[in-house]
C-alpha cells in the first residue's frame, strides 16, 4: 500500500468527521465508524492485482446495471424528493450510480487493455451510453454527466485518437439521450437548480427559494473568515452534511481548512497520476481512471460549494456524510493502491 496515499485518506477522512460533526454533531460517531470501514476496502482492493479487477470488471457493470434497472422499479426516494435513486437493503440504503461510478472505470480499462487498438466503436459505445441514460432516468443528471466525463478521460489516458474519441462520444451521449431523455421532463427540479444560480449572481430576488442553498452558503463561508468560529456553531446551510459539507469544514475551520481540504486532494490526485505514469498494463488505467474520479467529484463539489456552479447534489469524496460516496470512492482509491503495488514490483521508481 502507498503510505502517502494512507495518509492523505485519513486526513480527509479526519475533515469529513469534523464536518459532519459541525453539520450534524449526532452522526460524527457514524460518519467515523463508516470511515473505517471505507478503509478496510481500500486496502482489501488495494491488495488486488490489476489483472484481477479488469477480469471482474464484465460481471460487475452486467450486475451494476441489472441493479440500476430495478431502482427503476422498486426504487425508494426520500421525503420531498422526486428522484428515485435508492435500494432498499434490510436497513441500508444502496445507491448503484455511485457504484456505477468504479465500475465503468474498471470496465474501460479492462476493455482498452484487452484490445490494444483493434476494436470497434460500438462496444465502449453502448457501455457508456446505457449506463448514462438508465442513470438519468433515476433522474440523476449529474451522476449520468460525470460518468461520461469519467469515461472520456478513461479514453484519453489509453491513447484513443480523436476521430474514434469523438464518435464514441457523440453515439454515447445519443444512446443516453434515446434512453433516459423522455424522463427528464418530468422533474422540475433540473429548472430550478439552473435559475437558482443565475439568481445567486443575479438580481438575488428569490433568496428563500431556488437560490436559498447557495446563499446561505456563500454567507457562512464569509462569516467564517481565516481561521473559522469551530465547530460547535450550527452551520445553516441545507445538506451541510453531505453535499455542502465543505462549507461545514470551512465555517469551523476557516479559510486555512478550505485551503487544507484543497490541497490534499490536490496532492492525493497528483499522486495518483503519478503512479499511473508509472505502471503498465490495466494498473495504470485504473490509476488514471481513479485519479480523474476523486480529482472530479471534488472539483465539482468544491465549485458548488463556492456559488461557481449550480447544486448538482455530487458528494465530496471522502467527506461527504453517506456510505454510498464512501464505498465508491474506497474502491477507486483500491485502484491506486493496487497500481502502486504491481508497479513497485516490476521496478518503479515511487
Amino acid at each position: 500500500m502507498d503510505p502517502l496515499l494512507l495518509t492523505l485518506q485519513l486526513l480527509l477522512g479526519a475533515l469529513g468527521v469534523l464536518g459532519v460533526a459541525a453539520a450534524e454533531p449526532g452522526e460524527a460517531y457514524t460518519q467515523a465508524l463508516r470511515f473505517g470501514v471505507a478503509m478496510l476496502l481500500t486496502i482489501a482492493v488495494g491488495r488486488l492485482r490489476p489483472m484481477a479487477i479488469v477480469r471482474l470488471a464484465p460481471f460487475g457493470y452486467v450486475l451494476t446495471l441489472g441493479l440500476l434497472v430495478a431502482v427503476l422499479f422498486v426504487g425508494i426516494s426520500p421525503d420531498g424528493s422526486e428522484a428515485r435513486r435508492w435500494l432498499l437493503v434490510g436497513p441500508i440504503t444502496f445507491q448503484p450510480s455511485e457504484l456505477m461510478k468504479v465500475v465503468v472505470i474498471a470496465y474501460l480499462a479492462a476493455f482498452f487493455h484487452n484490445h490494444l487498438g483493434d476494436w470497434h466503436v460500438w462496444r465502449p459505445m453502448l457501455v457508456i451510453g446505457v449506463a448514462a441514460g438508465v442513470v438519468v432516468m433515476q433522474p440523476n443528471v449529474s451522476t449520468a454527466l460525470f460518468i461520461f466525463a469519467l469515461a472520456f478521460a478513461i479514453m484519453l489516458a489509453a491513447g484513443t485518437s480523436l476521430g474514434r474519441l469523438l464518435s464514441i462520444s457523440l453515439s454515447a451521449a445519443i444512446v443516453a439521450v434515446v434512453v433516459g431523455g423522455p424522463y427528464l421532463a418530468q422533474y422540475s427540479y433540473l429548472a430550478d437548480r439552473i435559475t437558482g444560480f443565475a439568481d445567486l449572481w443575479g438580481d438575488q430576488v428569490d433568496v428563500q427559494g431556488t437560490s436559498f442553498q447557495a446563499s446561505r452558503a456563500r454567507a457562512a463561508l464569509t462569516r467564517a473568515g481565516l481561521l473559522g468560529i469551530g465547530p460547535g456553531r450550527p452551520v445553516n446551510v441545507p445538506e451541510a452534511s453531505t453535499d455542502m459539507v465543505a462549507v461545514a469544514v470551512g465555517q469551523a475551520l476557516g479559510l486555512v481548512g478550505m485551503l487544507t481540504l484543497v490541497t490534499a486532494f490536490v496532492l492525493l490526485v497528483a499522486r495518483g497520476l503519478r503512479i499511473a505514469a508509472a505502471a503498465r498494463g490495466p494498473g495504470a488505467l485504473l490509476a488514471a481512471g481513479a485519479s480523474a474520479y476523486v480529482g472530479g467529484q471534488a472539483a465539482l463539489n468544491l465549485l458548488v460549494a463556492a456559488g461557481l456552479l449550480p447544486v448538482t447534489g455530487v458528494p465530496l469524496p471522502f467527506v461527504s456524510y453517506g456510505f454510498n460516496s464512501l464505498l465508491s470512492v474506497a474502491i477507486a482509491t483500491g485502484f491506486m493502491h493496487s497500481a502502486f503495488r504491481e508497479a513497485r514490483a516490476q521496478g518503479a521508481d515511487l
